[in-house]
């Protein structure tokens, strides 16, 4: 299934590349380059998915990701493979807000944003890096506070994987992951909130529905 799909998406978006390639349309202008690389983006998220085979799992305590391939790798490989696929997966929701927000100027002309037609490929490029910094980097920010293996994660999944998939988080290689808890269970078998967790994936879930915010927003003004 995952080379099948990597191969048609490949095949697919490569086709787009070439398209947009060889043929110029006026009316289409610099909205080329967006669709370029969208579809390099596509690329790169399909052929880093065929290597690394992600799954993830979620619990009524939180939920943990890994690659297949990478389990039997050292925790360093494991986790940084596991963040390489993050970055590129988020990236495509840059993309798609910034889609509607290219539109949205485009066809709406709002006098407030009528410095970015002034030097359009400067002031475009700023305001993408600008917001590809804010929310990439924001979710990667997440990972690193809250995501990355700690003893009380791995301790918190280790019988999960086990019981669900025979893998053993406690390994000798101690395999890699993304995996975050919100809660666990004490000494006193009562469940006890982690703090800093449970802001971390409030963090991602306002980063998330931020650019969903704003194709609804786009997408609303345009109509």
């Amino acid at each position: 299934y995952s080379f099948a799909t990597t191969v048609i998406s490949c095949i697919s978006n490569f086709i787009l590349i070439y398209v947009l390639a060889i043929t110029h349309l006026p009316h289409v202008g610099p909205y080329r380059y967006l669709l370029l690389t969208f579809a390099v983006v596509d690329v790169l998220i399909s052929l880093v998915h065929f290597g690394l085979v992600p799954a993830i799992h979620m619990t009524e305590f939180g939920y943990i990701y890994f690659g297949y391939r990478f389990l039997h790798a050292e925790t360093g490989i494991g986790v940084w493979a596991s963040l390489v696929w993050v970055l590129l997966f988020y990236q495509t929701f840059v993309l798609l807000a910034f889609h509607y927000v290219y539109r949205f100027v485009m066809m709406c002309s709002p006098t407030w944003l009528s410095w970015m037609k002034v030097r359009p490929w400067r002031n475009w490029l700023i305001v993408t890096i600008i917001a590809d910094f804010i929310f990439v980097g924001g979710i990667l920010l997440a990972c690193f506070l809250g995501l990355i293996p700690t003893e009380v994660s791995r301790k918190a999944f280790a019988p999960v994987l086990m019981d669900v998939y025979h893998i053993d988080l406690f390994a000798q290689n101690k395999p890699g992951f993304l995996g975050i808890a919100y809660w666990v269970i004490n000494k006193d078998g009562l469940k006890e909130w982690i703090p800093r967790t449970v802001l971390v994936i409030l963090w991602v879930i306002l980063l998330f529905f931020t650019t969903a915010a704003i194709i609804v927003w786009c997408l609303l003004q345009i109509i």
